[in-house]
């Protein structure tokens, strides 16, 4: 293969920096040229004189740090694709990186399949655009899509460049079309946005349309094509019938924008074509149930705060509640992926240890970032999420250094939440995701009593307590309690108290 980029790794630990040079290098032998660098003011020269195309730097180093490093190649203008080395407490210092144009992030210890994944993808961009700028394919795909989509305030050079260029003005008639994309690697990605331009191709000029310019990129999880025809929009539209029932009948969710056909509105056809997916997200059954705005939010701060705590099950129930409230509500889609993860930044900042485990997740199975991005319905999103949610407690739970102290107050929160039921080893067991006869040592060893023993004393200890502020029979506080059965309430009391329940009465 042709050598297509030139990657440049800075890092300030020799270790790390020759060890991953060493590793890329290995990886990318026949498409890239590495070099590598101790600090920020050096790679700063190396970019002033040599053609970069992807930067892998870390945040903290001597000289110039990685911020700073950042900071330059923006104000210089330079043209490279970024990604930051960090350590899991530096998540401020990401944010800075995310907002100064780096394109990723990475942990350290740095995963070298999640960097060969992003190195990949970026490789594949770095592909359409050298095909862009020698006029091979008449599109944009990385700038211009998404600044016309959104309605930027104030137009780029390279916006005004490219209506210049094709003589477009505000009433320049247009078609635009997305096809909503499913959970794929980048390298399918990359083969499915070819397959859908030479499909497109194939279809307008089959159909003899003429056309000043196409502008393909992603947009929202889609791929988005504008058409700017030659010929009148009837025959565009009519040839991009039979572009979709094609698609269509190959499983391809597509819809064309049936309105706006014109340039100024651009952004109104697009939102037309997400509503359109949107009203296939919501398959979830229909509850009941009315919901409001304010329920919904509760469900997320709750949400957030068990989370925070390791509380899996309630975790998960609000999540259910969650996902039944927007199901009903319907709000748009891009709404509800915004509050999913703005939901994960919070957790971050209450509790940071979750930074580590999302970071180690991202290109895994577990990118519960990518999931809430590009899950095609409601129902994938939420059984993708329940599975994610029991894998990151779990890896969180692994790496707390006082592992066993957590799991002790974990298994006693679930035993207070829980006492009045029928709850088995088992079930506490899994709550803390231990082996049933290791939790059963480790409970016995912390506590100095038996699981069932602990039970007992609570629930004793809560029949006590409904004796002397109620007027409830005995039978019913058994009941209440946890024993179906009033003489096993009866010994077990004994047992625990010395006493029978009549003695902690009122008097009156």
């Amino acid at each position: 293969m042709k050598k297509i980029c030139y990657i440049l790794i800075v890092d300030d630990d020799p270790v790390i920096r020759e060890g991953l040079a060493a590793e890329v290098s290995k990886e990318f032998k026949d498409s890239a040229e590495i070099l590598s660098c101790k600090n920020g003011a050096i790679a700063a020269e190396l970019l002033k004189c040599n053609t970069i195309d992807i930067l892998i730097t870390d945040i903290k180093m001597p000289a110039m740090s990685g911020i700073e490093l950042l900071t330059f190649i923006q104000a210089r203008h330079i043209h490279c694709k970024s990604i930051v080395l960090s350590s899991y407490d530096d998540f401020n210092l990401v944010r800075d990186a995310m907002k100064l144009g780096a394109c990723d992030y990475l942990l350290k210890p740095v995963d070298l399949s999640s960097l060969y994944q992003l190195i990949y993808k970026m490789q594949s961009q770095l592909i359409l655009e050298q095909k862009n700028a020698s006029g091979s394919i008449p599109l944009d795909t990385y700038g211009l899509i998404d600044a016309y989509l959104t309605q930027s305030r104030e137009k780029s050079a390279e916006m005004l460049a490219f209506e210049e260029r094709y003589d477009i003005t505000k009433t320049t008639p247009c078609i635009l079309g997305c096809i909503k994309l499913q959970t794929y690697s980048s390298q399918k990605l990359f083969a499915l946005h070819e397959y859908f331009r030479s499909e497109l191709y194939e279809h307008l000029n089959r159909s003899h349309v003429h056309y000043s310019v196409i502008l393909c990129g992603e947009a929202s999880s889609c791929f988005v094509f504008i058409i700017f025809p030659e010929t009148d929009l009837a025959l565009c539209a009519n040839s991009l019938e039979c572009f979709t029932k094609k698609l269509t009948d190959e499983s391809f969710n597509i819809k064309i924008s049936t309105h706006f056909h014109t340039f100024e509105l651009l952004s109104h056809a697009f939102k037309e074509c997400l509503s359109y997916f949107d009203l296939s997200y919501y398959d979830l059954p229909d509850s009941p149930h009315t919901y409001s705005l304010q329920s919904k939010n509760d469900c997320i701060h709750k949400l957030i705060d068990a989370l925070s705590t390791y509380d899996l099950k309630s975790s998960l129930t609000c999540l259910d509640k969650y996902f039944d409230e927007i199901n009903s509500q319907k709000p748009p889609v891009d709404d509800i992926k915004k509050e999913l993860s703005h939901c994960l930044y919070e957790l971050i900042k209450i509790n940071p240890k979750y930074i580590e485990v999302l970071g180690k997740s991202k290109f895994t199975d577990y990118d519960i970032f990518h999931q809430i991005e590009t899950a095609p319905s409601l129902s994938f999103l939420k059984k993708q999420l329940f599975n994610t949610l029991n894998h990151l407690v779990k890896e969180v739970l692994n790496i707390l250094p006082n592992k066993e102290d957590c799991i002790i107050s974990k298994a006693k929160s679930y035993i207070k939440d829980n006492y009045n039921d029928c709850i088995t080893l088992e079930d506490i067991a899994a709550h803390v995701y231990l082996n049933k006869n290791y939790f059963s040592a480790l409970f016995k060893n912390s506590v100095g009593l038996t699981y069932r023993e602990y039970l007992r004393n609570y629930r004793i200890s809560q029949a006590i307590r409904l004796l002397s502020e109620t007027d409830m029979k005995i039978y019913e506080i058994a009941q209440v309690v946890g024993y179906s059965d009033s003489a096993h309430f009866l010994r077990a009391f004994k047992t625990v108290t010395g006493q029978k329940p009549e003695y902690y009465k009122p008097k009156h």
